[in-house]
């Protein structure tokens, strides 16, 4: 009996052991908005070189890529900087931000959790630093290979006023609520690190790569809703699964699989209030859920790491080897 109380404190102590070696990260977001709304006014030239040094990679992705106000060191650019601080419209944006947004603890909660399975799954890759901007309504996610910042300004609640005199659509406006946010990062970092292979653009590479996206967001956050990971609502997801197989009918009897024009791979792929080739109950991008079946199947069937998944970029094959049938 004492041997056997030995034995199972000693698994104990290596079992914990093991999980002590396991890094746990500890995001913590950097409020850019806040540092940017807050410069001195009447000084902002002279507030530029700790601006620059604060941000420096992010500074320029910022005001080149998102408010468009050109690079940093261009004469102009404090005035022009000032000008995008003092617009009526963004510094509402930026006051709406901090009143919704006092504090970001519960989103730096729920990407520590996240980036500890990332870090776990992927050890050899970079955890990205995380900020927070006002972007102008202009873009939900920023990202570089280093940088992932969110954009608060775009996940004010779909009854937000200033959507409705952007003219944004009702399925716009849904996606743009603060629960969207964290499946969003994980999104945005998935489309950063494991980028779409464009060699062969058809309608199944889209599928799939979007499949794939999809299943690393639900493995870096496994308690998320899937309502959440494909912006669904669950009317529309229960859609999904009841016309599975009709769906993947469609796509083959119709010879869609191998199309390359753009304007049929939008149709299926991109944003929209329902999928034109379906009902009107269905959702936008439906096609992403089934693709999202498939990299399922394909799991279910083959003895692949989650990075030889993201890093596969022979479509035709996984579609062969997930032994898929809805």
């Amino acid at each position: 009996m004492y041997k056997q109380l030995i034995f199972i404190l000693s698994l104990a102590i290596a079992f914990q052991s093991c999980r002590l070696g396991q890094k746990q990260i500890d995001v913590k977001i950097d409020r850019m908005e806040q540092y940017l709304f807050s410069l001195p006014l009447d000084s902002i030239e002279t507030a530029i070189p700790a601006l620059k040094q604060k941000y420096g990679e992010l500074l320029d992705l910022y005001s080149q890529r998102v408010i468009a106000i050109g690079k940093v060191d261009q004469p102009q650019y404090a005035q022009d900087l000032k000008k995008f601080i003092t617009d009526s419209y963004m510094y509402d944006s930026y006051k709406k931000v901090s009143s919704i947004y006092p504090d970001v603890s519960n989103i730096e909660k729920e990407l520590s959790k996240a980036f500890s399975k990332y870090h776990e799954a992927f050890s050899d890759r970079a955890i990205p630093s995380v900020y927070t901007i006002i972007s102008g309504f202009n873009n939900s996610m920023v990202t570089s290979d280093s940088i992932l910042a969110i954009s608060l300004d775009m996940y004010l609640g779909k009854n937000e006023e200033m959507y409705s005199r952007l003219g944004l659509a009702g399925y716009q406006k849904n996606l743009m609520e603060k629960e969207f946010i964290v499946p969003d990062c994980m999104k945005a970092w998935g489309y950063t690190e494991f980028l779409y292979n464009d060699s062969i653009n058809n309608v199944l590479t889209n599928i799939l790569y979007e499949g794939k996206i999809a299943y690393f967001q639900q493995k870096m956050l496994p308690s998320t809703p899937d309502s959440l990971i494909f912006g669904f609502t669950k009317d529309q997801l229960q859609w999904c699964e009841s016309n599975e197989k009709q769906m993947w009918v469609f796509l083959v009897e119709k010879k869609m699989l191998y199309m390359t024009d753009d304007l049929t791979i939008t149709k299926l792929v991109g944003p929209a209030p329902f999928c034109t080739y379906f009902t009107r109950e269905s959702p936008g991008k439906a096609v992403v859920w089934l693709g999202y079946r498939i990299i399922e199947s394909y799991m279910k069937h083959n003895k692949s790491s989650l990075e030889e998944l993201l890093t596969n970029d022979d479509y035709q094959d996984i579609l062969s080897k997930s032994r898929y049938k809805p």
